[in-house]
């Protein structure tokens, strides 16, 4: 009998799959093993998102809405191992498009009135750093940063109306102090790398650096999010069964 020709991707898949080749175990449950299980498996599927995320952020007043995508896409491979990352990434993009918007808005305008003070102590007074301006500038670029990091994850996450979205971010922000560390070094690393080696820094912000930065915030969220609030909230449904 003749045999079927087979395509390449066909081949890849069949080698990819079969006995003792590609991936033939769960990922680890938790830890580093897991983060870097997860990391090498869909490390082309980064490179997509951050493709799909830079693409749906033209409209400055999307980019609410793309962080949500970006992270439901996350969050799915972190915690389930598999997913589509246009399927997913467009759902959420869409029912967050307007959702997300308020916290878009108020990060905006804690973002400009963290320049506006950190301007000011620098102007205010002659050749050194007014304090008071500076710290207040400091801080409200604290929160923009750790409040909306964790909207944003909790928004393609958590059923829940945007009032208690927002009450669980800002518990976060004042109980989660590992978390809010990672978080904070991610976004700083990602900003200082893409400050000091630019105009080099574009070709990795273009394909990497985004969905890097979030897997790495998305990572160190899930933990504690599963274990302050989904889990909490789906112990009674078991014990009702």
């Amino acid at each position: 009998m003749l045999q079927e020709k087979k395509s390449i991707w066909d081949r890849i898949g069949a080698f990819r799959f079969a006995p003792g080749k590609g991936v033939t175990q769960p990922p680890p449950e938790r830890g580093w093993k897991r983060f870097f299980f997860v990391l090498g498996t869909h490390f082309w599927k980064l490179i997509s998102l951050n493709l799909l995320f830079l693409a749906f952020c033209i409209p400055i007043v999307t980019i609410p809405a793309a962080f949500c995508g970006m992270n439901r896409v996350i969050i799915k491979l972190y915690r389930e191992g598999n997913c589509f990352v246009w399927t997913e990434f467009y759902k959420e993009f869409r029912s967050n498009l307007f959702k997300a918007m308020p916290f878009g808005v108020l990060g905006g305008m804690t973002l400009f009135a963290s320049y506006y003070f950190l301007s000011l102590s620098i102007s205010a007074a002659a050749n050194r750093v007014e304090v008071f301006s500076a710290a207040i500038g400091i801080l409200l670029l604290l929160f923009a940063v750790l409040f909306l990091n964790y909207a944003f994850i909790f928004l393609p996450t958590l059923d829940l109306k945007n009032s208690q979205i927002a009450k669980n971010a800002f518990i976060f922000l004042i109980t989660e102090g590992g978390t809010n560390l990672i978080i904070l070094a991610s976004v700083a690393t990602t900003a200082l790398v893409s400050v000091v080696l630019f105009p080099f820094s574009l070709f990795p912000l273009m394909l990497l650096s985004f969905s890097w930065m979030q897997y790495v915030i998305c990572a160190a969220v899930n933990d504690p999010l599963q274990k302050r609030i989904i889990d909490p909230f789906e112990t009674p449904k078991k014990e009702e069964l």
